[in-house]
């Protein structure tokens, strides 16, 4: 049993699934192989898709050409004509179509990260311990217990457990009612990326990718219908009802009132009921052997509530989760995987080809969350272009002979690096796990890094102790945070055998990452932001964010922050399993003083800016996409006046209304008919690892209040702000908690 991962093999496999030259476009760059540590992890080559007569070895044409994409329209995808089954015809008038996508650069070449380069802190500062009761208006912490005023005493700033309804409430309580200073914190920050990101989420799927989605099964499901009069009698005959009764299980759950052939009514409906009941682990009445979680089913995030997109929610889980793979024998093999690829590249919707559609909508989803991380539709039809020809048919998947070949040919399938389904007793030696997934579910490094920190990569304690779940610590830890790695040691989590070497190999990888991999996509560039809340402070902050207590307060922030992700995301990222008073004068607004960390806020001005640019480039522009980039400049304003403060220069009127200024979805929530007019609920819930029966969970609750000691105008003031409050807990997979539990 492996107790280690070689990355740098793992790298190898996944660039061999998509190394190789460009299209017959001569001013095509090729796919280039990353030489960190990592490798192609973070980033997702085009398969190969040139054959030079001047190798040796010939590679198999690419089924994903950088050919100019299809010309992107609103329109809806036109619905496919139905028509009564018809004989296929033996030989195609064409060469098969191929996957049309480009995930080779970064989500937007558009947007742009603000540097900032660290000098001596040059502002003024107060020696530790600091005496509250000296400042301007030491009135504030009127109701502190004796506890939290030495607190603030000895570190200069205290949070209290005060579970207040939201940033926004604070900031207008603070500054607009008591004309106090306002602390901006990059939690609020974090929180105004979070909710903008997710209603802007939630729309696109809304109103664009569901609807091709269903498109898209619809005519998939058509061509495969009319394959069966061809296949009567062949040894895919069995595969060709098992490829239309899974794509009818999606067709019926993204819409549940489309009419299901009547030869599979009955096993989808009995599928159909397993997936609305939600109660947990299940054998598949449709797919032989395969167990899926149910549970998995049930809507969470912005999906519940809302009857659209909680089946939008099913069908992408079904979609994502279900899994074909590759039994011991070839005989013993579906090749449902090969005929649906089939139908995709031969079927049209309207003018456009089944494949270019599918590949749009993994393009944006690539570049939003992360590449897949198994097996698909583009990484079959490379090689069957290689076994069956680019001229195949429907009856060259039923020869024999050359499904055998394909079947050898397995390994050049990648394998997964999350395991999202259930695996007897090894959980990590993924390599016998290659296979196919309609949409596969997303690659994500924290994924990655918990996969690689739970039984059976780390071993048992000799007193039968099993890490069966990571936790938010490991993520932070290796990103950065001193207070994080002490937790862990503190809580025994290092004394697991193998964890320290794990620990150490995911540290070497992740230390290796070029900054071009952290911002290759949203997901990443949004954990890149971690890096410098977490980091140890040095002589360019002030003294208060010098001591642990402020390390702890910064991991606060980026668990919560985590957690938002997390939740915004988990339609689409794989979850890991293991085996078995009066204030200071002032005209205007309210003085305030912003976090101290203006690479923090640069970075999420990046994030933001790359979502809005990468988003309209690919034919998604809504009028939201505007309040996506005028949050960017907000935080990249933000940046600026952090870094003011630690150059010692002073604020002005200008900065101070920046600083009491809405965010993000804040600013439209009144105008915007779509986000409406109620203010969004902090509170949020996500699953983020399971093992048997269980799953882990993370939360964000009600808002904290903190209080910190800074200079205002030239003087000492208590400035108040908000932080998150952060939990984790273990659930049963049949309870998951809802959005607002």
């Amino acid at each position: 049993m492996k107790k280690t991962i070689r990355l740098l093999i793992i790298a190898a496999v996944l660039l061999a699934g998509c190394e190789g030259s460009s299209s017959s476009q001569e001013d095509t760059e090729p796919c280039i192989e990353d030489d960190s540590l990592f490798g192609g992890l973070f980033d997702q080559c085009e398969p190969s898709n040139a054959n030079d007569e001047n190798e040796e070895e010939t590679e198999p044409p690419s089924i994903a050409t950088e050919k100019p994409a299809p010309e992107k329209t609103d329109e809806p995808v036109p619905e496919p004509t139905t028509a009564p089954p018809t004989d296929v015809p033996e030989e195609p008038d064409r060469e098969l179509e191929p996957f049309v996508f480009d995930t080779s650069g970064p989500f937007s070449y558009m947007a742009e990260l603000t540097s900032w380069e660290p000098q001596p802190y040059a502002g003024m500062d107060y020696s530790l311990p600091v005496s509250w009761s000296e400042t301007a208006n030491a009135e504030v912490v009127g109701g502190l217990t004796r506890q939290e005023l030495d607190f603030l005493s000895q570190n200069g700033f205290v949070v209290i457990h005060s579970q207040e309804e939201s940033f926004l409430e604070i900031r207008e309580s603070v500054g607009d009612f008591q004309g106090q200073p306002y602390f901006l914190t990059v939690d609020s920050a974090f929180h105004a990326l979070h909710l903008t990101f997710d209603e802007t989420l939630k729309l696109i799927e809304k109103t664009s990718i569901s609807p091709e989605m269903i498109g898209l099964i619809k005519a998939t499901l058509n061509q495969i219908l009319d394959y069966r009069s061809v296949v009567a009698g062949t040894s895919i005959e069995d595969d060709t009802d098992l490829a239309a009764a899974y794509l009818s299980v999606a067709l019926k759950l993204f819409d549940p009132e489309a009419v299901i052939d009547p030869a599979y009514e009955d096993l989808v409906n009995e599928q159909i009921d397993l997936i609305m009941a939600g109660e947990g682990k299940a054998l598949s009445p449709i797919i032989p052997e395969f167990e899926d979680d149910y549970g998995a089913y049930k809507p969470v995030g912005h999906y519940a509530g809302d009857e659209e997109l909680e089946k939008y929610f099913r069908g992408m889980t079904w979609l994502g989760r279900v899994h074909f793979g590759f039994e011991e024998f070839a005989d013993e093999t579906t090749r449902a995987p090969l005929i649906i690829t089939l139908a995709l590249r031969e079927t049209t919707i309207g003018n456009r080809n089944a494949a270019d559609i599918w590949g749009k909508i993994h393009e944006v989803l690539t570049f939003l969350i992360g590449p897949t991380d198994d097996g698909g539709p583009p990484e079959y039809a490379d090689l069957m272009d290689e076994i069956y020809g680019q001229y195949a048919t429907i009856t060259d998947l039923a020869d024999d002979s050359l499904w055998e070949d394909f079947f050898d040919s397995r390994e050049l399938i990648p394998a997964p690096q999350i395991n999202s389904t259930f695996v007897d007793w090894v959980s990590t030696d993924l390599e016998g796990e290659r296979g196919w997934r309609f949409m596969g579910q997303r690659f994500t490094i924290d994924g990655y890094i918990f996969q690689n920190l739970i039984f059976d990569m780390v071993q048992d304690k000799e007193d039968g102790t099993r890490r069966s779940f990571p936790t938010g610590l490991d993520i932070m830890a290796l990103l950065g945070s001193g207070p994080a790695a002490d937790t862990l040691e503190e809580l025994g989590e290092t004394l697991f055998p193998d964890y320290p070497e794990q620990f150490a190999m995911l540290q070497d990888a992740v230390d290796a990452q070029p900054e071009e991999e952290w911002l290759g996509n949203f997901y990443n560039s949004w954990l890149y932001t971690f890096f410098k809340v977490l980091e140890e402070k040095d002589t360019s902050y002030p003294s208060f964010m010098h001591t642990n207590a402020w390390g702890f307060k910064t991991l606060n922030a980026a668990l919560g922050s985590w957690a938002q992700l997390k939740h915004d995301t988990s339609l689409y990222t794989k979850m890991p399993e293991g085996a078995g008073g009066g204030g200071p004068p002032s005209s205007g607004p309210a003085p305030g003083y912003v976090e101290p960390d203006p690479e923090a806020f640069y970075r999420l001005a990046y994030a933001a800016e790359s979502l809005s640019n990468g988003l309209d480039e690919r034919g998604y522009a809504t009028n939201e996409l505007y309040m996506i980039y005028s949050l960017s400049e907000k935080f990249r304003e933000i940046g600026d006046i952090a870094a003011k403060e630690l150059r010692g220069e002073p604020l002005d009127e200008d900065d101070y209304w920046i600083i009491s200024g809405c965010f993000g979805v804040e600013c439209f929530g009144s105008t915007s008919g779509y986000y409406g007019t109620e203010p969004k609920k902090v509170p949020i819930v996500a699953a983020v690892s399971g093992s048997e029966g269980s799953v882990l969970e993370v939360a964000v609750g009600y808002v904290d209040r903190i209080y910190v000691v800074v200079s205002v105008e030239g003087g000492p003031y208590i400035a108040k702000g908000g932080v998150f409050s952060y939990y984790a807990f273990i659930q049963p997979r049949s309870n998951r908690r809802g959005r607002h539990s």
